[in-house]
């Protein structure tokens, strides 16, 4: 039986927006020793993203089965544009679920729950995919041991374009370098004795400069480009170069910003970062 007509047939929903910046979250139990201080981590990372981004955009949260505490924070407090709440379906199952809602155009930014954001940090990344072709990712804090694999288009892009200069060397500062050692827990001497022989990768095209990697942790990206490489996958903690090199094979440019917009936390806060909550 129904009495009555549904009030939103013929209706139009709102789109989804130009700009989304998305994070995955897992949270499970803040008791066990690695968890114990993520929760003020993974709310530095959401603030920072939603407020630091530079142009107008719309949030979307996708939480891998975290406790009620983040749960709650979310619902209540973030409140993002979109939410979804599910069992703990991996990185890269969610990955999927976000990118491929989208439509085409969509400018979309993915990112892991332990990221801090500095300020337009997406407004910088539209610029990038704007100026250069076929962009596939754009990624916000350079990382020199990411420009080891899935580059070879962006340098053979760079390499035979007139308008785009390489310069290799190492260009990445000590202080970058330093950070992202110990935002992972790896010990610093030993990173420069194993980093010896790396390089960076440095282009230069009309007046931007960018480094010829990006990272599977952070990155932009219109939709259009990159969820026919976001496929479901059983395992919670899959090997991401498989991503990388898949758009990377596709022939799309794969770039991160000169200047560090964005940065690799880890599971505690450093004493720059814990001025952004008032909690």
């Amino acid at each position: 039986m129904r009495a009555g007509n549904n009030p939103m047939r013929m209706k139009r929903v709102e789109g989804m927006g130009g700009v989304i910046a998305a994070a995955i979250v897992h949270l499970p139990d803040i008791e066990h020793d690695y968890h114990k201080r993520r929760l003020e981590v993974v709310q530095t990372s959401l603030i920072t993203m939603r407020e630091r981004a530079g142009v107008d955009l719309k949030t979307y949260i996708w939480d891998n089965g975290s406790c009620a505490w983040m749960r709650d924070w979310l619902i209540y407090e973030y409140k993002p544009d979109y939410l979804m709440l599910s069992d703990n379906v991996g990185k890269s199952s969610a990955r999927a679920g976000i990118v491929r809602s989208m439509p085409d155009d969509v400018y979309i930014g993915v990112a892991d729950d332990d990221i801090y954001y500095y300020q337009d940090w997406m407004a910088e990344s539209i610029e990038i995919i704007d100026t250069f072709p076929n962009v596939g990712q754009v990624s916000g804090y350079p990382v020199r041991t990411q420009q080891r694999w899935g580059n070879a288009s962006t340098l053979h892009w760079a390499g035979n374009t007139e308008q785009a200069d390489v310069q290799i060397g190492k260009f990445i500062s000590e202080k970058e370098d330093h950070d992202f050692c110990v935002s992972i827990g790896r010990d610093y001497d030993y990173h420069l004795k194993q980093t010896t022989t790396d390089l960076d990768y440095l282009i230069t095209y009309n007046g931007k400069q960018v480094y010829a990697t990006a990272h599977h942790c952070q990155w932009v990206g219109l939709a259009g480009a990159v969820k026919e490489f976001c496929g479901w996958n059983d395992e919670a903690m899959a090997d991401e170069q498989p991503f990388d090199n898949a758009i990377d094979k596709a022939g799309y440019l794969r770039l991160t910003t000169r200047q560090r917009y964005t940065r690799h936390i880890g599971n505690v806060l450093e004493t720059d970062m814990t001025e952004v909550l008032g909690v």
